[in-house]
């Protein structure tokens, strides 16, 4: 009899609650520029939401 593993493997760990992310510069969906540096100056903080993508 075959056996089959439908065990997921496992997921690597992302950063920890209140940690420091690393300062990071990337563009928006439209190309405008994002500096993470400069969203702190403005704001306390930031969520930054991975997702993939589908299509």
């Amino acid at each position: 009899m075959t056996e089959i593993n439908n065990k997921e493997p496992p997921r690597p760990k992302g950063l920890q609650i209140h940690s420091k992310a690393p300062q990071i510069d990337t563009t928006d969906i439209y190309d405008n520029p994002i500096k993470l540096d400069e969203l702190l100056e403005s704001f306390n903080g930031v969520l930054i939401d991975f997702f993939r993508g589908n299509w």
